[in-house]
């Protein structure tokens, strides 16, 4: 039995099509944060886990067969509030979260020009026009369907490429040693291509789950979010890990 861990997000299903329909393998899904903790504790084989988890842990083995990146805005990773954070400003970081959570301390300490700001963890669910903070971190499907109106919105996907030129990589595929990486591969490979050629299937599926129009989900999985986990992902991951360095972050 391979036990193989994703996120329940729109944005993973193309990676993990057909997965939970092969003989031998048990796909368990959790919002990232869970993830990475249970493939520390051994409860599973790989996972699709934050880069930063990977990036902290040097006994995980990162199984290049797919990631979720994003180049510009990726449309489901935000800092919402009334005004734009300044200097010192409150920030509720979404508890789900870790790469993004990173993500928002780095950029507010530099390029978004709110240096000192403070942070505690918000649910998903928490709602940014009501919370008692200059902004809340809100990831994945729940920041796809928020209601954006009277809120000032940052895209972190789309400061950080204003600021480095490179792609973000959100989060990988890691396994807890290479004995499971060898039996993860073909299965993660052969997912994402299952998933490429269902795509059209996939959308019709996620916007009736979500309740959204086609077209912007559509839009959502093939644009905003990217799979590759080339040379230009592989650069944008050694420079976040960098920043996280700097930051005390790692």
């Amino acid at each position: 039995m391979v036990v193989l861990g994703t996120v329940p997000y729109a944005n993973a299903a193309p990676l993990v099509e057909g997965l939970d329909a092969l003989p031998g393998v048990r796909l368990v899904r959790e919002v990232p944060s869970v993830l990475a903790r249970r493939l520390d504790a051994g409860d599973l084989d790989a996972a699709l886990v934050p880069s930063v988890a990977a990036l902290r842990d040097p006994r995980l083995v990162v199984v290049p067969a797919a990631c979720l990146a994003s180049r510009g805005a990726v449309g489901s990773v935000s800092l919402f509030g009334r005004k734009a954070p300044g200097p010192g400003a409150r920030v509720l970081l979404d508890d789900s979260s870790l790469t993004s959570a990173a993500l928002a301390r780095i950029l507010l300490a530099g390029p978004l020009g709110a240096p000192g700001a403070t942070f505690a963890p918000c649910p998903p669910t928490a709602d940014p026009g009501a919370a008692d903070a200059d902004a809340v971190l809100l990831i994945g499907d729940g920041a796809l369907l928020l209601d954006r109106r009277g809120l000032v919105e940052i895209d972190l996907g789309e400061a950080w490429t204003r600021w480095t030129g490179l792609p973000f990589v959100w989060a990988v595929w890691a396994a807890r040693d290479a004995a499971a990486a060898r039996k993860a591969e073909p299965l993660l490979r052969e997912a994402r291509e299952q998933g490429a050629r269902a795509l059209p299937s996939i959308v019709d599926r996620e916007a009736a789950r979500l309740g959204m129009d086609r077209a912007a989900v559509e839009r959502y999985l093939t644009r905003s979010i990217q799979y590759g986990f080339g040379e230009e992902e592989r650069r944008g991951l050694r420079r976040f890990r960098e920043e996280c360095g700097g930051a005390g972050l790692l």
